[in-house]
């Protein structure tokens, strides 16, 4: 849907010719709330970013806000109502099993309109995926009232350390 409505019509066939025959294949087979391997989901990524981004990810980061906000305003939409960015994110990461089989999240917020996150025990270490993740976060707390909100990542598998952690500051 992000690729669509982002990147332009035929952009999903274009990245799909990118990836490797049986990667896009399973691509094409998935629905939107169906779990699938994480490797031609990240392949499809790096093949975005090549096609479309500028090589820092940035794409993947705006495709994670898109995706939090179809999320917030469909399967999570009861979620919004009540407006609590803290309650939002610790909510959505109940589902994060649906999709992940691995991974435990942890937040707590440190200070008003600040959430400190940490993603242990996921198996998949790399920076698309945190790129993602970043966005949905950014994308979350805007769709929940949050204003100007920034998420850093300074911990993270990618480089070096045993688990994620996720900063995230917005106004009220």
């Amino acid at each position: 849907m992000f690729c669509e409505k982002q990147l332009g019509e035929g952009s999903v066939a274009k990245i799909l010719q990118e990836l490797p025959s049986d990667q896009a294949a399973q691509l094409r087979e998935i629905s939107v709330m169906e779990w699938c391997p994480v490797e031609p989901v990240l392949a499809f990524h790096y093949a975005m970013d090549r096609l479309y981004g500028s090589g820092d990810l940035s794409v993947c980061t705006r495709a994670g806000h898109f995706s939090a906000g179809w999320a917030l305003n469909t399967i999570l939409k009861i979620f919004v109502r009540l407006r609590s960015p803290l309650w939002l994110v610790e909510k959505a990461t109940s589902v994060w099993s649906r999709y992940h089989d691995s991974g435990v999240w942890e937040f707590e917020q440190t200070a008003n309109g600040r959430i400190l996150g940490n993603l242990k025990n996921f198996q998949v270490r790399d920076p698309a995926l945190c790129a993602r993740l970043r966005g949905w976060l950014v994308g979350a707390i805007e769709l929940t009232g949050g204003k100007a909100p920034q998420v850093s990542e300074p911990r993270c598998v990618c480089r070096g350390h045993d688990y994620c952690t996720f900063t995230a500051t917005w106004h009220e």
